[in-house]
């Protein structure tokens, strides 16, 4: 179904199914219970109606449940806290939609402003598979990294470098980090690792950035992960303490004018220029998409074996899955680059099938 078809009743629905399976049962029952009040003509549809004519796209039902797990975060939803494991709480299985709408009947300001937030979680598992894009690219040129990446969020997987990974057959990273990747999130055919790789620049962008090293960044970025699951939440309070001893800068900026001064100053000698994002391409408009294509082939044409370029992404391929896609310049008489499909992996950065 095209994503313009979705109604916001799909979305919900949608959302459902897809936290049932990937591993949030508490979303995915609530959400069903909101889905009921939501065709009942409650509070639900006079929320979600109207905020958005991609609802599913812009993520409508997650915006929804954030703000009431932001809420609970800060103590001021006292009859989801009993519920949520994010919050100290247990759920049973049972149903909560009724307290979940009492919140919101005593929070609706707060609810219309969570509406208009763009969710942002910056998943810092993705790292996995962008990590091993990264080891592709630098054994495959032998050369130092330069990284550009567009809907960065906070800048957290700019941070890829201090992270630790393990596959059991090889390693990248600082194997120190508190953020560590081990031979479980990989299956199947694995990615050849190759230590540490040497980066001489990072920069990262974002209409909207957060500011990890803030409380109020760190509560924003929270309140987007699902309450129950417990491991994301603890890898992400890990990779804010990273953050605080690694600083990357993420620039406001629309990604197509953005990347388009960054590659316009060219491409420079002795250093591999990548371009990357993970799960960013459906929010962004179509002229901002343009832009970005635009701004690579453009650099793509003035690259060379010396200063190389490439764009590596992870994307979102089917329901199952994303992929891991990389495009590379120079091509000889192409001026489109060399597009490889490297791997699947879920959506949250594991099961990562490298297929290269």
């Amino acid at each position: 179904m095209p994503e313009q078809q979705f109604t916001v009743i799909q979305a919900i629905e949608h959302q459902a199914t897809a936290c049932a399976r990937v591993g949030s049962a508490l979303y995915a029952s609530l959400l069903t219970g909101l889905a009921a009040d939501y065709l009942s003509g409650g509070v639900t549809a006079e929320l979600l109606e109207g905020v958005s004519d991609q609802p599913l796209h812009d993520a409508i039902p997650l915006r929804y449940l954030a703000t009431a797990h932001r809420l609970a975060l800060t103590g001021d939803a006292p009859e989801l806290v009993p519920h949520y494991p994010s919050c100290g709480g247990q759920w049973a299985g049972a149903d909560i939609t009724d307290a979940f709408l009492s919140v919101v009947a005593h929070h609706r300001r707060e609810f219309l402003q969570g509406m208009l937030q763009n969710v942002q979680t910056n998943e810092v598992g993705r790292a996995v598979a962008l990590t091993a894009g990264f080891s592709m690219v630098a054994a495959r040129h032998g050369l130092p990294l330069r990284t550009l990446e567009i809907g960065g969020s906070a800048g957290l997987l700019s941070r890829w470098p201090s992270y630790g990974y393990d596959t059991g057959e090889s390693t990248a990273g600082d194997p120190e980090s508190p953020v560590q990747f081990d031979a479980s999130w990989y299956t199947g055919a694995l990615p050849a690792l190759h230590g540490a790789i040497a980066v001489v620049e990072r920069a990262s962008s974002d209409i909207a950035p957060i500011d990890a090293s803030t409380p109020a960044g760190q509560l924003s970025m929270l309140s987007f992960l699902w309450p129950d699951q417990l491991e994301r939440r603890a890898r992400l309070q890990a990779a804010f303490r990273v953050a605080e001893l690694d600083p990357v800068r993420v620039d406001q900026a629309d990604a197509g004018e953005w990347l388009a001064a960054r590659l316009g100053c060219g491409l420079p000698d002795g250093v591999a220029t990548v371009v990357f994002h993970s799960i960013v391409w459906q929010y962004l408009p179509r002229s901002t998409k343009d832009a970005v294509r635009a701004a690579l082939a453009e650099a793509g044409r003035t690259a060379t074996p010396a200063s190389p370029l490439c764009w590596l992404r992870m994307e979102p391929a089917n329901a199952e899955h994303a992929d891991l896609r990389l495009t590379s310049w120079p091509v000889s008489g192409c001026a489109d680059g060399h597009e490889e499909l490297l791997a699947h992996v879920g959506y949250h950065g594991a099961d990562l099938r490298w297929l290269s």
